[in-house]
């Protein structure tokens, strides 16, 4: 738990401007994907020494503090980053690599409550962009980007960039004389 939040805290250092104390005290008060990140990994760690009740109770109050969902079960590497984490999902059996990014809504979990144990398994250095669904058992490889909005149920191998195929149509209208 601590080896990973000390990568954690590492990570804060590459994006911050600010001396070591000062930026590590503001993640810890103002930053609610930092916040939901610590709380997971206090979560996680009763959750593997078999100790009932207070993993699922730490991920709960975790969840009203920071608006971020993350499964006490969820194995996350160290330097996970959360920007604007609010609604915010990691499911139960999901694993992240070192050094993740994930924006705001991201959602990776099972295709149904059927198939519970189906989570998808990324790999290092993945950025998810807002509003990505990635849902059922599939593996995500390294250093792949994954657009805004876009729906993955299949693998992603390694140094890709997924986006929705889709551009929006912009209807541009040339006055008329007659208008």
């Amino acid at each position: 738990m601590f080896a990973n939040l000390t990568q954690d805290t590492r990570r804060l250092r590459e994006i911050k401007s600010k001396p070591y104390p000062f930026y590590v005290l503001e993640s810890l008060l103002f930053e609610n994907g930092y916040q939901a990140v610590v709380m997971h990994r206090i979560a996680h760690w009763f959750r593997r020494r078999g100790i009932p009740l207070f993993g699922p109770l730490v991920a709960r109050v975790s969840l009203l503090l920071t608006g971020v969902d993350i499964a006490p079960e969820a194995v996350i590497g160290p330097g996970l980053r959360i920007a604007h984490g609010v609604g915010l999902v990691i499911g139960n059996k999901a694993r992240l690599g070192a050094r993740a990014t994930l924006l705001h809504q991201v959602t990776i979990g099972a295709p149904s409550t059927r198939r519970i144990t189906e989570m998808p398994q990324l790999g290092d250095d993945v950025f998810v962009a807002a509003g990505a669904r990635l849902i059922g058992g599939i593996t995500i490889g390294d250093r792949v980007f994954i657009g805004a909005n876009t729906v993955l149920t299949r693998d992603v191998p390694s140094d890709a960039k997924v986006a929705t195929a889709a551009e929006p149509r912009i209807d541009v209208r040339t006055p008329t004389a007659e208008s």
